[in-house]
């Protein structure tokens, strides 16, 4: 086990055996860059962010942090400075590094781009850092999620924060600590020998080569008739395209354009793409009423990109046009509770 941060207790919260491989993916430095750019903007330095497009996506979520982070301020100081923000936990060997901190109003912020994922045991600490420095038994955390527009908040108390890092590091520290199959396996060191990932990878296989001369139906069936062993399958079944069905067939497909001579299996040749261009489009566009050119292009407009186009428009209340209707049931798997 190498140290741990506040940053690794809510990987170590599903999986407490989890390492970090290391290394920087193109979509961490964006958030590293992001991250600073919405710092120096709060300390009233224009430059970073005026290296971003005005029209580009990154550009729009830097500023929405920053305006987030101002309102969650309510016009108290906020600090962005790296060299203040460092959040040190009696219980972890390492310290923290927080994106932003307001003393006035008792709260704690970081700020993520990418994915929504659970921090919340990462702001616990942070929370108990800031307890620990300022002297009280409260304390308020945010989490931003600059690229969905999304704040998370949270509220601990000392015993409540001290009570989730304790139990995360008691486990990750015991000697009969095992891994647990989780989200973070492709960011672990572990993964290509952690041995949850490979005994999960022997029983996908066992499930499809273990036969025994059943017809498809029988093997269905067998698996529908039990509940736990159908979930099971399909846990099972996700996780071997994940690791092996989709890398084998990029791999296969990645053979096949080199050259190498496969049996049973060639490349097809597409045909080539048509398209036509903003011009040309406008052209006939032009010619077109609204109704016959909006159904033209599909007939379809996002909620989102119906009030964009309303506030530029200066529409108002624009919201109060947006219709709702039941959204599609998803199934998702979740961590079982251990009993």
């Amino acid at each position: 086990m190498s140290e741990i941060r506040c940053s690794s207790l809510s990987k170590l919260a599903e999986c407490v055996l989890y390492e970090s491989s290391g290394g920087s993916s193109p979509a961490a430095m964006r958030g590293t860059q992001l991250d600073v750019i919405i710092r120096e903007t709060m300390l009233g330095n224009p430059l970073p962010l005026s290296t971003l497009e005005p029209e580009s996506e990154d550009f729009a979520a830097c500023v929405w942090g920053v305006e987030t982070l101002r309102e969650l301020s309510e016009g108290a100081y906020i600090e962005t400075r790296e060299e203040y923000l460092a959040m040190h936990v009696s219980q972890l060997s390492a310290s923290g590094t927080a994106d932003a901190l307001c003393e006035l109003r008792r709260w704690v912020a970081d700020i993520k781009s990418g994915q929504i994922r659970n921090y919340r045991e990462q702001l616990a600490a942070y929370s108990l850092a800031c307890m620990d420095q300022y002297w009280v038994e409260e304390w308020t955390a945010h989490v931003l999620y600059i690229d969905h527009r999304v704040v998370r908040s949270y509220r601990f108390t000392r015993e409540q924060a001290e009570r989730m890092i304790t139990s995360i590091v008691s486990r990750a520290t015991s000697p009969l600590a095992q891994p647990t199959p989780c989200e973070y396996c492709g960011w672990c060191k572990h993964q290509d020998t952690c041995k949850a990932l490979v005994v999960q990878s022997k029983a996908a296989l066992a499930d499809v080569s273990a036969v025994n001369g059943d017809s498809l139906t029988i093997i269905r069936d067998r698996l529908l008739a039990d509940p736990k062993q159908h979930a099971d399958f399909v846990a099972r079944f996700k996780f071997f395209v994940k690791e092996f069905g989709n890398p084998l067939n990029d791999a296969l497909k990645a053979r096949l354009e080199a050259g190498e001579t496969i049996d049973g299996w060639a490349l097809t040749n597409p045909k080539d793409r048509q398209y036509i261009e903003l011009a040309t489009a406008l052209m006939i566009a032009a010619q077109l009423t609204p109704t016959h050119a909006f159904l033209t292009g599909g007939g379809k407009m996002s909620a989102e990109q119906f009030l964009e186009l309303a506030e530029e428009l200066g529409i108002e209340n624009p919201q109060t046009l947006v219709k709702t209707a039941p959204g599609t049931k998803q199934m998702r798997q979740f961590k079982r509770k251990e009993k």
